[in-house]
């Protein structure tokens, strides 16, 4: 039981055993820099070829304890860009609940009901075309004189 005391759950693992500059490559890659812009403003890069700079980048990248803490910045932005937008989709929504209940018009009721409706995918503005089989000209010929002669006899 007492190993189990001293077992402790990591979900972003820490900064250990990564030096500063590494740690700084980590977050500026996890915020969607690419890696030799990152490389550059982590490191001193003044006197290196941009192609080293790729290369060691890429090393860098590649390295365990970099490409763990990376991944784990990236997931813990993603998850907290997931919770942001809920929140927001969450009081969009409450928001044109309440407007539909408590709109002073009818018109201003119908409106919310429709962003609501839209919010929830109820509502679609795409034009759904049924493909029809193969048509040979004559068949499109005789179609066209159809709609012709209803057209001209109306």
């Amino acid at each position: 039981m007492d190993k189990d005391k001293d077992k402790v759950v990591k979900l972003i693992p820490s900064t250990e055993g990564l030096t500063a500059k590494q740690e700084t490559f980590s977050q500026l890659v996890s915020e969607g820099l690419t890696l030799t812009d990152a490389y550059r403003q982590a490191y001193n890069t003044d006197r290196m070829k941009d192609s080293s700079v790729w290369v060691e980048a890429c090393k860098l990248r590649q390295h365990p304890k970099v490409s763990l803490r990376i991944d784990a910045l990236t997931a813990d932005i993603t998850a907290r860009k997931q919770s942001e937008d809920d929140r927001l989709r969450i009081f969009v929504t409450e928001q044109l609940k309440q407007e539909a209940l408590g709109a002073g018009s009818d018109s201003a009721r119908v409106q919310a009901l429709v962003a609501l409706g839209r919010s929830v995918a109820m509502f679609s503005d795409k034009v759904i075309e049924e493909e029809s089989a193969e048509r040979t000209a004559s068949e499109i010929e005789a179609e066209i004189q159809d709609r012709l002669s209803r057209l001209i006899g109306s």
